[in-house]
């Protein structure tokens, strides 16, 4: 039984804190976001965050700085805030600026913080400290620069961040994208000293379908060597890879399936159903994945997953 008072509110406390962003915080963080690659592109509510705050934390204080140069900002502290940074040290900076209600801005070595780059944990660390508030200060993205260039198919896409490093991960990723129902539209992030390998998995990929993806890859956007590079099927990434073009620069890319290949919920739910009614009339795990995939497109690696998953929870 619980001692004090204290004790017994804390049991009743949820896992994490509920959290609300209002203009009363004291405290504030703006996530600020910066040119991609043309300085003509940064907005008047991100200079004058740029000016106002107190501290930057970057990912890189040397890039950042360059950058304000080219601003005329002068004199700002600079905090290096980046991959290594363990969340202990996170909490202990956020915790300073909730106690002494300070302003501090974040910026990523280009573009919206909070996308792939740390800015995404300090958020996600965030409802531990509600006196702080964090802000949107919009701008240039490599995701939205991207979109509005790729000609996606229908009014959705799915943002995954870097491409896997790993081929093998890589390539079960796009079969699982493959075979589930959403968006035919997939975009990723990719370095320049990976790029021509990655050229090399998608090509893989598309070598064992029945179908031809159209691929669209950009470098350098907003840059003076902005590249857009547009083609369908393993012939278009074999071409590609045979091209010598500079790989220097960041890059984005999407992977577009045909409307028509895309997967529907009730095709989702239908093979599973089969499968299940297979199994609880006493047909093998192996067999019952097999005749899913004969007469669904299910890839086969998915289907035995599938029935493995079901045949443990009729066992427990």
């Amino acid at each position: 039984m619980p001692t004090n008072g204290n004790d017994d509110n804390r049991q009743h406390l949820p896992e994490k804190p509920h959290y609300s962003t209002h203009p009363g915080q004291r405290a504030r963080i703006s996530m600020i976001a910066t040119p991609i690659g043309n300085l003509s592109d940064i907005g008047e509510r991100s200079l004058r965050a740029l000016e106002e705050v107190e501290e930057l934390w970057c990912e890189d204080t040397r890039h950042t700085q360059t950058l304000l140069n080219a601003l005329g900002i002068e004199r700002k502290r600079l905090k290096r805030v980046d991959q290594h940074t363990s969340d202990a040290e996170l909490k202990g900076l956020l915790r300073q600026v909730e106690e002494a209600g300070a302003r501090v801005g974040v910026v990523t070595d280009a573009g919206t913080p909070g996308l792939s780059d740390p800015g995404a944990r300090l958020l996600q660390l965030g409802p531990e400290f509600p006196g702080i508030r964090f802000e949107p200060i919009p701008g240039p993205s490599a995701l939205s620069a991207f979109v509005s260039v790729a000609g996606l198919v229908g009014n959705s896409f799915l943002f995954l961040g870097f491409f896997p490093r790993n081929p093998t991960e890589a390539l079960q990723l796009l079969t699982e994208l493959k075979e589930s129902p959403g968006s035919p539209n997939w975009i990723f992030f990719e370095s320049p000293n990976r790029i021509r390998e990655t050229l090399g998995v998608l090509r893989s990929f598309c070598e064992g379908l029945d179908i031809s993806p159209e691929f669209v890859l950009a470098k350098e956007l907003t840059k003076i060597h902005e590249t857009l590079y547009r083609g369908s099927g393993a012939g278009f990434l074999s071409w590609m890879e045979t091209q010598g073009f500079d790989e220097r620069g960041e890059w984005v890319f999407a992977v577009i399936l045909p409307k028509q290949s895309v997967k529907k919920e009730k095709d989702q739910s239908d093979w599973r159903l089969v499968l299940e009614c297979l199994m609880e009339a006493g047909i093998s795990a192996k067999t019952a994945s097999q005749v899913v995939v004969g007469r669904f497109s299910v890839a086969k690696n998915l289907a035995y997953k599938a029935a493995l998953d079901f045949q443990k929870s009729q066992n427990e």
